[in-house]
């Protein structure tokens, strides 16, 4: 059974961006998506709580899943796959990446224990990898989302101004998604 899961980025949530619109596209088509909240904070955004609730959901993770994962959610994705040796269909990741960004120690202190050295791995456990990012991202720089797509061996769609594909980009919607449902 194919089912949809989106996972927010850094300090995010659920309901913000792109992720709302887009689990009402994919529950109009009538399928099951999963749009989940991960702790967010300095003491609470790491590896281990956001892979905790990823577990709440496991059950429904399979070979034809379809994650949709934005900024930090990229990397976590990857590592969890590979951690527990998990297979899915296909990942669209948003603004993905790898490393520390250098913006400043708390942005790259919460964020380290999603970071992986075994990221070429992935490519074994996902089918379909696709990578949208933008040359203007105010948070990350090109040739770190350029890295992050090339290890995975991702399909790159690369936008000259899409920022960070976020409500700040102007990123409600995000329509270009809709080709990968179903």
């Amino acid at each position: 059974m194919k089912n949809y899961f989106i996972i927010h980025g850094s300090f995010g949530s659920s309901q913000e961006n792109w992720f709302p619109w887009l689990e009402n596209q994919i529950k109009r088509e009538g399928d099951q998506c999963i749009n989940l909240d991960f702790p967010i904070g300095e003491d609470k955004q790491n590896y281990k709580n956001w892979e905790m609730v990823l577990n709440s959901v496991k059950r429904f993770i399979n070979k034809d899943s379809v994650f949709f994962c934005h900024s930090i959610a990229c990397i976590f994705l990857v590592k969890y796959c590979i951690k527990n040796n998990i297979k899915i269909g296909k990942a669209i990741f948003v603004s993905g990446y790898n490393h520390y960004l250098g913006l400043d120690e708390n942005f790259d202190d919460v964020n380290c224990t999603m970071y992986t050295t075994r990221i070429k791995e992935f490519r074994n456990l996902c089918k379909e990898r696709i990578c949208y990012f933008a040359k203007n991202d105010p948070y990350i720089k090109f040739d770190k989302l350029q890295e992050f797509a090339n290890l995975i061996d991702a399909k790159s769609i690369i936008s000259e101004n899409a920022g960070h594909f976020n409500h700040a980009a102007g990123y409600t919607q995000f329509n270009e998604l809709l080709e990968y449902i179903k």
